[in-house]
C-alpha cells in the first residue's frame, strides 16, 4: 500500500522592503500588459523581479494582438523590459505535438510567440529559440537554458524530445507523466496536473530547484492583495485529477485513497472539468473529446471514481456506472500531491 509523507513546512525566501514595495508600484502596469498580451502575469513578474532572465509564450495571431502590440511595447519598455515576437506563425495541430509553420500574412489562424527580458538578445532569442523549438528538437535545450530552468530539468526536457527529421511532425513524449516515472513522491509545489506556476516541467515531482522557484513567485504573488494567493495554493494541492494531457484534465474533491501515484480511487462530491483540446489545438480528434465528455457525464451520476493501470471506473455507491479500458497505464491517471502544505 502507497503511504502519503508527513506534511512540510514552507521554507519562504524572504523579500526586502524595497523589493516588496517595487513590485507593488509596478503591478499595475505589469497587469495590464499579461492582458494585453496574453502572457502569464506571474511570468511577467518573475522576469521584472529577476528571478527569471526571459519568458516566451505562444499567443494566437488575431486581430486583437496585432492592435495591441504597441502598446504592449510601450509598456515593456516603461518597465524596463525588451518585448520581442517571432517572425512566423506556427499552427498547433493535435496532442501529438505536430507543428506546422506558415508566414506571419498567411490567412490561417496561427500562434507567434511573445517574449519579454530586460536583455535585448535574451527576448529576441527567447522568441526565435520557442519557434525554433517546435521544428528542431536540437533547440528545445537551448531555450530552456535561456529561459533559466534549472540544469536537472534541461536534461529532463532533452530527454523529451522525440528526434525527427520532417519539420511538420516534431513530437514529443507527455512530459508530466514522465515526471511521474521518476518520481516516488509528489510535492503540491510542482502540480503540473491541476495548474502550475513553474514555466518548465520539472525533472521529477520533488525536484527542489523547481519547487524553490514556486515558493519565489507565491512570495511575490503574497505581495499583491488582488491577486487570490490562496485560490493558487488551493488549486496546487487539494483537487485529484483525472489526467489526460496538458489540455485535459477533470478535477475531482472529495475522499481519495491512492494505491500507487497516479493510481487509486476517490469517492467525490464536486466535480471541475478542465477540458480545453477544443481552444488549445487547431486540429482535434473529435472521438476522443467525445469520450470525455461521455467520462464527465458518468462522473455527474456517479459520486466514486476507481483509477487501476487497466481501467476507469465509475460508481453510484456500490453500483457500476461505466468502465473504461485504458489504451496504456497512463491514459488517463488518478493523482493528488502526497506532499503537502501544513494547514
Amino acid at each position: 500500500m502507497f503511504h502519503s509523507l508527513e506534511t512540510q513546512s514552507l521554507n519562504w525566501i524572504n523579500m526586502n522592503q524595497t523589493q516588496k514595495h517595487t513590485l507593488k508600484k509596478n503591478y499595475p502596469t505589469l497587469k495590464k500588459l499579461a492582458d494585453l498580451s496574453g502572457n502569464s502575469i506571474v511570468e511577467l513578474i518573475m522576469v521584472f523581479m529577476d528571478y527569471k532572465p526571459a519568458s516566451a509564450e505562444p499567443i494566437y495571431y488575431d486581430k486583437q494582438l496585432r492592435d495591441n502590440l504597441p502598446q504592449i511595447q510601450k509598456l515593456a519598455n516603461k518597465l524596463g523590459i525588451y518585448f520581442s515576437t517571432s517572425t512566423h506563425k506556427y499552427i498547433i495541430n493535435s496532442p501529438r505535438g505536430i507543428f506546422t509553420e506558415i508566414p506571419l500574412n498567411d490567412s490561417r489562424l496561427g500562434k507567434i510567440i511573445l517574449s519579454f527580458s530586460k536583455s535585448a538578445e535574451i527576448a529576441y532569442k527567447g522568441a526565435y529559440y520557442y519557434h525554433q523549438k517546435m521544428l528542431d528538437s536540437s533547440y528545445g535545450y537551448k531555450f530552456g537554458e535561456l529561459m533559466g530552468y534549472p540544469k536537472c530539468c534541461l536534461k529532463f526536457g532533452d530527454y523529451l524530445a522525440n528526434n525527427n527529421s520532417n519539420p511538420n511532425n516534431y513530437g514529443f513524449k507527455n512530459p508530466a507523466i514522465e515526471s511521474l516515472k521518476r518520481s516516488e513522491h509528489f510535492d503540491w509545489h510542482l502540480n503540473v496536473f491541476t495548474t502550475s506556476l513553474i514555466p518548465h516541467f520539472p525533472c521529477s515531482l520533488t525536484c527542489k530547484d523547481s519547487i524553490e522557484y514556486v515558493k519565489k513567485a507565491l512570495e511575490c504573488l503574497e505581495c499583491i492583495k488582488e491577486l487570490d494567493t490562496d485560490t493558487k495554493k488551493q488549486y496546487l494541492s487539494e483537487p485529484v485529477s483525472l489526467y489526460w494531457t496538458c489540455a485535459d484534465r477533470i478535477l475531482l474533491y472529495g475522499d481519495y485513497k491512492a494505491s500507487s501515484l497516479g493510481y487509486g480511487e476517490i469517492s467525490y462530491t464536486k466535480l471541475e472539468p478542465k477540458v480545453t483540446s477544443s481552444s488549445f489545438y487547431q486540429k482535434v480528434d473529435k472521438n476522443n473529446l467525445c469520450l470525455l465528455n461521455e467520462i464527465y457525464k458518468h462522473l455527474e451520476q456517479g459520486n466514486r471514481l476507481v483509477v487501476t493501470n487497466h481501467y476507469c471506473r465509475i460508481y453510484r455507491d456500490n453500483v457500476p456506472l461505466f468502465q473504461l479500458k485504458k489504451r496504456d497505464r497512463y491514459t488517463p491517471i488518478l493523482i493528488k500531491p502526497d506532499i503537502l502544505p501544513v494547514p
